[in-house]
C-alpha cells in the first residue's frame, strides 16, 4: 500500500510539473523578452517533462502541440497538424503492416528458426543465431514487436534445452546460456533497428528532420550505408561481451539440440502460399527501396520515393486473394488493431515540436550558445553529443530522445558550419543504444520479466556495450566524415 501511495504521488507530481513549469515561464517571463520564443520554450518544457516522466502515455503527450501551439500562437493549427501526416510516418506504417502480416502467418518464426539452425547447434552458435535472427527482423520491424516475436521462440528453446543441461549436471552453464540468449534478443532488437529507416522511429525522425530543416532526402539505401555497418559492429561486440566475456558456457555441444530445432521446423510444415506471397511482396518492396535512385535516373520516375514504394507493397498485401482466409485476402484491416498507432503520433508530435523550435529561432540560439563557449572542434562536439545522448538514453525513450537531441545537434551544426549529417547520424544511432536498465527500452523490460536476467546482469553487460557504443560511434564519425563531408549541400538556415 505504501509503495502504491508513493508511486501515485510521483505520478501526480510529474503530471503537475509540466503545466506548472509552463505557467511559470509564461507568467513570469523567465526566458526571453520575445513572446514567441518564451511561449515556445514554455510549451516545449511541458511536453519534455511529460515525455521524460511519462506522466501520461507518451503518445498522448505527443498530441499536446495540436492544442497548445495554436493557443499560444507558436504555430497555427494547419502548420502543426501537417507534421502528423508527414510521408515518413506513412513509410513507418508500411513497415508495421509488413510486420503484422509476417506475424499473422508465422513467417517470422520460420525465418528465426532457419537462421538459428543455419549457424549451428553449439551453445554459442545458438546465441549467435538468435542475435542474427533478432537483428535481421528488427531491421524491418520495430524493436518491441521484434522482441515479442522472438521471446516465445527463445523461451521454447531454453525450456527444451534445460533438461539437456540439467541432466548433464550443468546448472551453472544453463543459467549463463539463458542469460546470453535473452540478453541477445533484447540488445539485438535495438541493434538491428539501426540499419534501416523503418527499423526504429528514431531513424525516421532523423530522415524527416533532415528533409524539414535542409530539404535533403536521405534515401533508404543512403541510410543503410550509414547504419548497417554500425549495426554489424555492435552485434559483433555484443556477441563477444555476452558470450566470451561475461556469460561463458563451458559445454558447447548438447545432443538433443539439433533434434529439437528440426522438430520445431517440422511443426511449421512446408511454406504456405501466404508465406510465399508475403516474402515475395516484401523482397520486391525492399529491392524498390534499394534501387529507387537508379529507377529515377533510368526511367525518369521523379515522383518515386521510399514512402510510395513502402505503401505500395503494404497495400498490395490487402489485395492478394487468399481462399483459405475468412476475409478472402492475405491481410485484413482487422489485423491492424495491433498496429502501434501511438508511435505514429509520437513521431508527428516530435516533428511539430522541432518545427516550432526552428521557427522561433531557438535552435540557432542553442548552436550559438555552445560555440560562444569556445567549443568548436568537430570531434569534441560529436563526443559531447554522443555522451549526453547515451546517458539520457538509459532513462528516456528512443523517439522522445531523438526529438530532443536532433534539433540541438542541427543547431550546433548550423552555428559551426559542420555538415549536419555528421552530428545527426551519431546522435540518432546513440538513441538506439539502450542496454543498461530494464526501463531503458521495452525489449529490455520484456526479457527482464522472464526472471532469468537480473538488473545486475543487465548493468554489467549494458555498461560495457555503452562504452563500446561510444567508441564505435566516434570511429563511425571519423570514417563518415571522410566519406560524406561536403557531399550534402545544405541550404543555409
Amino acid at each position: 500500500m505504501t509503495s502504491l501511495t508513493k508511486a501515485s504521488w510521483k505520478s501526480y507530481i510529474s503530471l503537475i510539473a509540466g503545466p506548472l513549469l509552463f505557467g511559470i515561464i509564461v507568467l513570469f517571463k523567465l526566458v526571453s523578452a520575445d513572446a514567441h520564443i518564451r511561449n515556445t520554450v514554455a510549451v516545449a518544457g511541458w511536453i519534455l517533462i511529460w515525455w521524460v516522466t511519462e506522466a501520461v502515455p507518451i503518445p498522448v503527450t505527443a498530441l499536446l502541440p495540436l492544442v497548445l501551439f495554436p493557443i499560444m500562437r507558436v504555430l497555427d493549427l494547419n502548420a502543426t497538424a501537417v507534421n502528423y501526416a508527414n510521408p515518413t510516418i506513412f513509410l513507418y506504417m508500411a513497415g508495421f503492416i509488413f510486420a503484422l502480416a509476417m506475424e499473422k502467418h508465422k513467417l517470422h518464426i520460420r525465418i528465426a528458426l532457419y537462421i538459428v539452425r543455419f549457424v549451428g547447434t553449439k551453445s554459442n552458435r545458438i546465441v549467435l543465431g538468435f542475435m542474427i535472427a533478432t537483428a535481421f527482423i528488427s531491421m524491418w520491424v520495430n524493436n518491441t514487436a521484434t522482441t515479442l516475436m522472438m521471446l516465445p521462440i527463445a523461451t521454447s528453446v531454453l525450456t527444451l534445452m534445460e533438461d539437456e543441461f540439467l541432466s548433464a549436471g550443468l546448472e551453472s552453464d544453463y543459467k549463463n546460456f539463458a542469460k546470453s540468449v535473452l540478453l541477445s534478443v533484447a540488445y539485438c532488437a535495438s541493434i538491428g533497428g539501426m540499419a534501416t529507416i523503418i527499423g526504429t522511429p528514431t531513424n525516421a525522425v532523423l530522415i524527416t528532420f533532415f528533409k524539414q530543416f535542409y530539404q535533403i532526402d536521405i534515401s533508404f539505401a543512403g541510410w543503410f550505408l550509414v547504419g548497417f555497418p554500425v549495426s554489424v559492429v555492435m552485434l559483433i561486440a555484443a556477441y563477444f561481451i555476452i558470450v566470451k566475456l561475461l556469460f561463458k558456457v563451458k559445454t558447447q555441444s548438447l545432443p538433443g539440440t539439433q533434434n529439437m530445432l528440426d522438430a520445431k521446423i517440422n511443426e511449421l510444415g512446408k511454406m504456405s502460399f501466404q508465406e510465399y506471397a508475403i516474402s515475395t511482396v516484401f523482397i520486391i518492396t525492399a529491392l524498390g527501396w534499394v534501387l529507387r535512385t537508379p529507377f529515377i535516373e533510368w526511367f525518369g520516375l521523379n515522383f518515386l520515393n521510399d514512402t510510395i514504394i513502402g505503401l505500395s507493397g503494404a497495400l498490395l498485401l490487402f489485395m492478394i486473394p487468399d481462399p483459405a482466409s475468412d476475409t478472402r485476402f492475405l491481410f485484413d484491416w482487422g489485423s491492424m488493431k495491433k498496429l502501434s498507432w501511438g508511435i505514429l503520433f509520437l513521431i508527428g508530435g516530435g516533428l511539430a515540436l522541432a518545427k516550432a523550435l526552428e521557427n522561433s529561432g531557438i535552435i540557432k540560439l542553442v548552436g550559438h550558445a555552445i560555440t560562444a563557449n569556445g567549443i568548436s572542434g568537430t570531434f569534441i562536439l560529436v563526443a559531447i553529443l554522443i555522451v549526453v545522448t547515451l546517458l539520457l538514453k538509459q532513462f528516456i525513450g528512443n523517439t522522445a530522445l531523438a526529438t530532443i537531441m536532433l534539433p540541438m545537434a542541427f543547431g550546433v551544426a548550423n552555428a559551426t558550419g559542420i555538415n549536419p549529417i555528421l552530428l545527426g547520424a551519431p546522435v540518432t544511432l546513440a538513441c538506439s543504444c539502450a542496454y543498461m536498465l530494464p526501463m531503458s527500452t521495452p525489449p529490455n523490460a520484456i526479457v527482464f520479466t522472464t526472471g532469468n536476467v537480473s538488473i545486475k546482469d543487465m548493468m554489467r553487460s549494458g555498461f560495457l556495450l555503452v562504452i563500446v557504443s561510444f567508441l564505435v560511434l566516434l570511429a563511425a564519425y571519423g570514417l563518415y566524415s571522410q566519406m560524406l563531408y561536403g557531399s550534402l549541400k545544405v541550404s543555409g538556415k
